[in-house]
């Protein structure tokens, strides 16, 4: 969802005139964050397909410091316009996810249009062990696992924080006050 994100955002900035190339102008501060934080949710997929004891601390722990990495790296780019977007889903999924000791509230109803009646009943009995029904769950409407269409399931945060990469993107290509810091020259008329 996050690379569709990019790709539209790079659509939408070339529409409104912009030039992709813009895009390697831009400098985040503390980049690694974000590859470490996409390492540890890796470990979390892989955790996820029974590889890993689900009585271990470690997916708590990765998922913990996978979000906070991630926060980090927003902080310190707030300066970029629009970064506040993703801070605002970021911090709407983690406040969910929280709340509801560590388990995300997925809906009941998008569980047994996607995964059948076997799923959703071990949904509802509290079989599943990382989630738990929308229906029994605190502040659900902000970290909800919605379906769109037949196949996607996302919550209102990740929604958000895509948006916030449309609008980032969006902006650094259509942004034509933005130059190369090493292409950067003084006028020699300036000075006469």
């Amino acid at each position: 969802m996050f690379i569709v994100a990019v790709i539209l955002g790079i659509i939408i900035g070339i529409a409104r005139r912009g030039k992709i190339n813009r895009l390697s102008y831009i400098h985040f501060n503390m980049s690694p964050l974000i590859y470490i934080s996409v390492l540890l949710y890796i470990c979390i997929i892989i955790m996820n397909l029974g590889l890993l004891d689900y009585a271990s601390f470690l997916y708590n722990a990765f998922l913990i410091m996978s979000y906070a990495l991630i926060f980090i790296f927003i902080i310190v780019n707030l300066d970029i316009k629009f970064m506040f977007v993703t801070l605002i889903g970021l911090c709407s999924n983690v406040l969910c996810f929280l709340v509801n000791g560590f388990k995300f509230p997925m809906s009941s109803n998008s569980v047994s249009m996607i995964y059948g009646t076997e799923i959703y009943n071990l949904l509802i009995n509290g079989k599943i062990k990382f989630f738990i029904p929308a229906e029994n769950s605190s502040l659900s409407f902000l970290g909800s696992i919605i379906t769109l269409g037949n196949y996607k399931i996302v919550s209102i945060g990740d929604i958000i924080i895509s948006l916030g990469i449309v609008l980032i993107v969006q902006a650094i290509i259509s942004d034509k006050y933005l130059r190369n810091k090493s292409n950067i020259t003084f006028s020699k008329k300036m000075f006469k």
